[in-house]
């Protein structure tokens, strides 16, 4: 038998009409867009045509972000019902310029109004909300300095979130900050000084996404969106975000133990920051670059680095504003910058020393880098022999993790409870 020809319907029509128009090519398409705003590609032939379907299930809400993302109009204007609290006011992101290779190859902007006032009106018709809306519709909404200062605040925002919850519970929370600042980037209309604003909190919250997900463990997902966030402050030639995702780098090579690597991060920040930089920040390049020496096994330049991390800090004193990523650093760190170069030398005893003045020096909003520092201080403790007071940070920094979601410090807790194990094995 001759395969029934496929109904006409507003999403089917609004997809062949940007070219998709098989399964394969649509789903090649879809899965750039998804990779694009960090939700997940995986779709198969049989959902998009039941997609292409009259009246077709409305998506989860990941995927109905890339859909709306791919056609530019909320789902209800195409055939779909979606739920009133899922209703999207703004059209997602339809750059014509968009680096997504996949959505370069969409009509042109006078063909693509056409396309969306012929769907639209269909899908509201269906919908029984009235006539087609007027291409006009579809323009950008003005954006402002208004919009750059609650975009910077929420950000902000973000930030004291991660101190006290970990990466793991607020990077979905960064991502979506990162996907509304796209919109407004692609969708908005604008001055070139608001753009380049604009960029350029795109840059940092890409940035902040990739610290989020390096916390939470994903070190894949993390470098994909520092490498993003790099790309911007080439793009914009901005030195300080680009030293911010150096060292945000060089962290995540000494992580992968990559020592060679983290330090080149490090000294390529410092480099650009020289110029401008207060002291604190060049400390905590300084820092970086320490405990790379360190891992490298030239304990004596690591010993010489860290010490002018510290004059750099005591030098500052917050007498120079410095960026908001950096307030973390402080004693706290120094100190914990030097347990890891005893610890590198293999002399436990003097890191337990420096870790304990470490933890008495943190700050009570820093949940998650206590708990790093207990697992840190324990793994210490256990290696020196002391078993009673590795378990007890041990337990505390479990505690800790019912309320901070972090595969950084859970990861360092267990290790410290595998050295436990080993010295003192379960009873």
């Amino acid at each position: 038998m001759p395969e029934r020809p496929e109904p006409a319907t507003p999403f089917a029509d609004l997809v062949d009409g940007f070219g998709w128009r098989s399964p394969a090519e649509f789903i090649r398409v879809y899965a750039a867009v998804a990779v694009r705003i960090g939700e997940r590609e995986d779709v198969t032939d049989r959902q998009v045509r039941r997609w292409r379907a009259p009246y077709p299930p409305c998506p989860h809400p990941g995927r109905q972000r890339v859909l709306e993302a791919m056609l530019g109009v909320p789902l209800e204007q195409c055939g779909f019902r979606v739920p009133p609290h899922r209703r999207n006011p703004v059209t997602a992101p339809v750059p014509v310029l968009d680096p997504i290779p996949e959505l370069r190859e969409r009509a042109d902007p006078v063909e693509r109004r056409n396309l969306l006032a012929a769907a639209g009106g269909a899908a509201l018709g269906i919908a029984g909300i009235g006539a087609a809306v007027p291409a006009a519709a579809f323009d950008g909404l003005r954006v402002g300095t208004d919009t750059v200062t609650d975009l910077r605040s929420g950000l902000a925002s973000l930030y004291g979130l991660d101190d006290r919850f970990g990466g793991a519970t607020v990077g979905p929370l960064a991502a979506a900050h990162l996907s509304r600042v796209q919109r407004l980037i692609d969708t908005g209309s604008y001055p070139e000084t608001i753009g380049r604003q604009l960029r350029l909190i795109s840059g940092e919250t890409a940035e902040h996404v990739g610290w989020l997900a390096f916390d939470a463990g994903d070190h894949t997902r993390a470098r994909r969106y520092w490498t993003q966030a790099r790309d911007t402050a080439t793009e914009l030639r901005d030195d300080s975000l680009a030293v911010l995702v150096l060292a945000s780098l060089s962290l995540l090579e000494l992580r992968e133990e990559r020592p060679h690597d983290g330090l080149d991060h490090a000294r390529r920040a410092a480099a650009l920051a020289a110029p401008w930089a207060p002291p604190s920040l060049m400390s905590i390049l300084a820092t970086r670059e320490a405990r790379a020496l360190a891992m490298l096994g030239d304990s004596a330049s690591a010993r010489t680095t860290l010490a002018s991390a510290a004059r750099l800090y005591e030098k500052d004193r917050g007498s120079r504003p410095a960026p908001d990523w950096t307030l973390f650093h402080g004693p706290a760190e120094l100190a914990a910058a030097q347990a890891e170069l005893f610890t590198a030398a293999g002399h436990y005893k003097a890191a337990v020393t420096w870790l304990r003045r470490s933890l008495e020096r943190q700050e009570v909003t820093y949940a998650r880098n206590e708990a790093l520092h207990r697992g840190r201080l324990a793994g210490a403790l256990a290696r020196s022999g002391e078993a009673d007071e590795a378990a007890h940070h041990i337990e505390q920094g479990e505690a800790l993790l019912t309320e901070v979601s972090s595969g950084r410090a859970r990861e360092g807790l267990a290790v410290a409870r595998r050295e436990l194990d080993r010295i003192r094995p379960t009873r």
